[in-house]
């Protein structure tokens, strides 16, 4: 048995959408389905009562009360609850708009079942999960406007200092050659390591960053200015 397991909400006005993403988390043992939904008024009243981790939102559910609503009032009431929107519609400003309601992640509904687990655990932990063109287009998207609408921890000053601290001059060196488009192969070849030496970096400039995966990791170092594109 896993030492933590993860309190998991579904909602969806789909019976048969809920049906199945509980069949398939049921499968992980460290994931308990805590209660279901089916719009966003009974989500935001189930949250404010029930012991949660993580909510899977459903962002288009009729109501006055839709997912976007939802996830800004349970985070008002709950900010220690995670929610993660889990939508169809893979649109630059749903994804703002949720990210910017609360949410911690933007996944589509054709995400493949790994990496959905993935995104939920990461969730858990408190990392951002966002698929690498949504997160792209919304990173462009707040760029032009100037704004700083993403809740990102990379967000404050001492934050940023400490991200930037964390990397070895060889992770930085890795990074940089990520940000050119280089390959973990092609990297090894630059600096005269191994593919599997450049695995591990890109694994610890990950984590260090707290970001989803390497394009996520990138676009963050832009932003701290750790390198140019």
């Amino acid at each position: 048995m896993p030492e933590t397991t993860i309190r998991v909400a579904i909602v969806d006005d789909h019976p048969v959408v809920r049906e199945g993403l509980r069949a398939f988390l049921q499968l992980a043992e460290d994931i308990e389905i805590v209660w279901e939904a089916e719009n966003g008024d009974h989500a935001v009243a189930m949250a404010e009562r029930a012991q949660t981790d993580i909510v899977i939102m459903d962002l288009v559910m009729p109501g006055a009360c839709d997912g976007v609503e939802a996830i800004r009032r349970i985070h008002g009431q709950r900010p220690d609850v995670r929610i993660l929107a889990l939508t169809s519609f893979q649109q630059e400003q749903a994804a703002l708009d949720a990210l910017s309601a609360g949410a911690i992640g933007y996944l589509h509904k054709d995400v493949s079942p790994d990496l959905l687990l993935g995104g939920i655990r990461q969730a858990a932990a408190g990392h951002m999960v966002i698929e690498e063109n949504i997160w792209a287009a919304a990173q462009k998207a707040e760029y032009a406007r100037g704004e700083a609408t993403l809740p990102m921890d990379v967000a404050s000053e001492q934050s940023k200092q400490t991200h930037v601290e964390s990397l070895t001059q060889r992770e930085r060196q890795v990074l940089a050659a990520m940000a050119e488009g280089h390959s973990n192969k092609e990297i090894g070849a630059k600096l005269g390591i191994s593919e599997k030496t450049v695995k591990v970096h890109v694994s610890h400039i990950i984590a260090k960053l707290n970001v989803f995966d390497r394009t996520q990791a990138v676009l963050v170092a832009v932003k701290l200015g750790l390198v140019d594109l």
